[in-house]
């Protein structure tokens, strides 16, 4: 099954010191690139990335269950960060669902 991760930074609002920026990026934005590229290696990210301009995740998640996600997300969140996982379904498993409600519809007229 597929999901779709987006994990978004949340900015306290004040600009971060030097150090503080340092620290950002070798402690946390450099850990979580790693990881992500460990997951592509592995098959788990299928495809997404980092978003231009922002410091943020958006990432295509092969996974068995939504437990197996929500353990990807603890492996690879961010210190504060908004997260959101949306499962999704195939296109061909849309049609069936779609073919079955037209199915319904028609036998009502």
């Amino acid at each position: 099954m597929l999901f779709l991760v987006e994990l978004d930074h949340v900015r306290s609002g004040a600009p971060l010191s030097p150090q503080a920026a340092r620290t950002f990026i070798e402690e946390v934005i450099f850990p979580t690139i790693s990881r992500a590229e460990e997951l592509v290696d592995e098959g788990k990210i299928v495809c997404g990335g980092p978003v231009a301009g922002r410091v943020a995740l958006r990432l295509m998640i092969e996974a068995e269950s939504v437990g197996e996600v929500d353990e990807f997300v603890k492996v690879c969140r961010r210190p504060l960060a908004e997260t959101r996982v949306t499962p999704l379904i195939s296109f061909g498993e849309r049609r069936r669902h779609v073919q079955k409600l037209l199915e319904s519809v028609r036998a009502r007229a």
